[in-house]
């Protein structure tokens, strides 16, 4: 019978440890923003996306709505802000809706990503 105990109170331990692991608590200056992105073109745009955002900092999580064209970012607003991060975004090529993709980074970007095989004007202007 104790053991049995013992076995349950081990079992709920390690229970309640993995929930609270799960639970992660957000920071209290957290803050959410939707950053549209009219350039998204396909899933070969994820890679640069979310490499963007992880090392943006004060990010803390972020999904994205390939439906709707943009990005749901949660950030610390103490560190960040929305226009920083869109800002960020763009310097990697990405155009959102109030910042043109920097043309030397759209080279980098997949073939299929990039404007001119899209069948859109280049953001340089060319």
């Amino acid at each position: 019978m104790m053991k049995r105990f013992l076995l349950f109170l081990a079992i709920m331990a390690t229970l309640c440890g993995t929930i609270s692991a799960q639970n992660k608590k957000l920071p209290a200056d957290a803050k959410t923003a939707q950053i549209n992105i009219p350039g998204w073109c396909c899933n070969s745009l994820n890679p640069t996306i979310e490499n963007t955002l992880a090392y943006e900092r004060g990010v803390v999580s972020w999904t994205l709505d390939k439906e709707h064209k943009r990005v749901n970012v949660v950030y610390r607003s103490k560190k960040t802000n929305p226009d920083r991060i869109e800002k960020s975004l763009s310097d990697n090529g990405v155009r959102t809706e109030h910042y043109a993709a920097n043309p030397r980074a759209i080279k980098d970007l997949p073939k299929c990503c990039q404007p001119a095989n899209r069948g859109e004007q280049s953001s340089c202007g060319h």
